[in-house]
């Protein structure tokens, strides 16, 4: 695990001025959650055995060095990467290598109300007292969270809010053994998914047809995909694009025409039929209609 010392802010050992007191609330699964501080500290000395009170949970994040921590009188190692929890009530107490001393990127925040909150904070109280390995994400979200709080940035408040929620959602997360395994991406779709975004954004279907289906696209078929009559499809064209459905298939086909023209092998027939041209005369015609020159002269020139 690495870390980019450049822009970490260590606070030395001071007694209390590590503490970063940010009064940041935000609403997580109807729960406001009061970050009553943020530290990153260099820890030499023995924290003390404590508890905190009722609905105060810590989280220590260890980004370097080595030590102890004990959780209600159980020990448990702590190396970069380290994290635990204490929640209400949990005594803890933290001793640090005399060599090679811990230091820890702390939060600690206030769940306020009655309020039990959805799956990720029924999680966090059944683990009020936990000692694992953080998720890859972790640090880099710590880091953010203290550049945004020590450099003046434009929007660094809002931006801040949003890391401090992430960064807790992350170290619910690090609690499941699965968030351990390699995270993958999802196969890529062939095809673009239209019957996902339909009933949210015609415009982008359309779009896509447009894009890809220029070929064969029908005024009949382009309503049906999109749910429309033909009647509102062709008010929902003038509306959105300002042109009938003539004038936006043509407009396609010829957007298709040039990259074709300059950059394959194909001969120009070839490209009319890919295009839905029922001859090379016709789609010449259109295409000088459309551009003002002859498809051919981009075979010879730079013309665009």
């Amino acid at each position: 695990m690495t870390y980019r010392r450049r822009k970490w802010y260590i606070f030395e050992d001071a007694e209390g001025d590590d503490m970063k007191h940010n009064g940041v609330r935000f609403m997580m699964e109807g729960v406001v959650v009061n970050v009553m501080m943020v530290s990153y500290r260099r820890f030499k000395k023995v924290i003390p055995e404590h508890a905190h009170g009722e609905n105060v949970y810590e989280i220590h994040l260890v980004t370097e060095g080595e030590g102890q921590v004990f959780l209600n009188k159980h020990a448990h190692s702590l190396t970069a990467g380290s994290l635990y929890f204490t929640g209400p009530g949990i005594l803890h107490e933290q001793i640090p290598d005399e060599k090679n001393p811990i230091t820890e990127f702390g939060l600690y925040l206030q769940l306020e109300g009655e309020q039990t909150g959805g799956e990720l904070l029924r999680e966090l109280r059944r683990n009020a007292m936990w000692c694992g390995k953080c998720c890859r994400m972790l640090p880099s979200l710590a880091e953010q969270i203290l550049v945004e709080q020590t450099e003046k940035r434009l929007g660094g408040d809002e931006k801040r809010l949003h890391l401090l929620a992430d960064f807790l959602i992350e170290c619910i997360r690090s609690i499941d053994k699965k968030e351990e395994e390699q995270t993958k991406l999802p196969l890529p779709e062939e095809e673009f998914p239209v019957h996902r975004i339909q009933a949210e954004n015609v415009q982008l279907v359309a779009d896509e047809i447009f894009l890809y289906e220029y070929r064969d696209i029908t005024l009949g078929e382009l309503a049906r995909r999109l749910g429309f009559s033909v009647r509102q499809t062709q008010r929902f064209l003038e509306r959105m694009y300002g042109k009938t459905f003539v004038r936006k298939k043509l407009e396609a086909r010829m957007s298709a025409a040039i990259p074709l023209l300059q950059n394959s092998s194909y001969t120009i027939t070839e490209i009319s039929e890919r295009l839905g041209y029922s001859s090379v005369e016709h789609f010449s015609h259109a295409f000088s209609e459309y551009y003002g020159y002859v498809p051919s002269s981009l075979r010879k020139s730079d013309i665009e």
